[in-house]
């Protein structure tokens, strides 16, 4: 469960990757709104308990594969309280940067179903991307801008 060749104690790959599993498994039956709300709020609390446990090396990935999870299942965005806590999960796990989430949102983009997903998506990454990095390229900001038009 833990390596120790770093001095301090620090969570394995595996142990890793199964706490994202159990976090993830909370996404997968949401219900109704009120349930879909209590979990999205609880997988929120759950990462930022693991942002403090993980190595920050492994916050990406993870982040990417939790966001993945809720993409995947239809959650109730007309709902104000499901769309907050929906909006505020997914601003913590951009907040640690996803790799791929730029070309996720281009490609979603592309798609007709899940437009508001996608919309509110990329309102939250607007919101959380204030300057960009030095060593982001043109292109990936040209790209970003195009998703609300795709």
């Amino acid at each position: 469960m833990e390596d120790r060749s770093r001095g301090h104690l620090t969570p394995s790959p595996s142990f890793t990757s199964q706490i994202a599993s159990i976090a993830a498994r909370f996404l997968e039956t949401p219900g109704g709104p009120d349930r879909q709300a209590r979990h999205l709020m609880f997988v929120q609390r759950l990462w930022i308990v693991m942002k403090n446990v993980f190595p920050p090396s492994r916050l990406p990935a993870l982040a990417e594969f939790i966001l993945a999870t809720t993409l995947k299942y239809q959650f109730s965005l007309i709902d104000e309280s499901t769309k907050v806590a929906w909006c505020e999960l997914c601003a913590e796990l951009i907040s640690v940067g996803v790799p791929t989430l730029l070309h996720v949102l281009a490609t979603r983009s592309q798609r007709e179903d899940g437009l508001e997903v996608t919309r509110q998506l990329w309102v939250v990454l607007a919101k959380r991307w204030q300057i960009p990095e030095t060593n982001a390229h043109w292109g990936d900001l040209v790209s970003f801008l195009l998703v609300p038009f795709g």
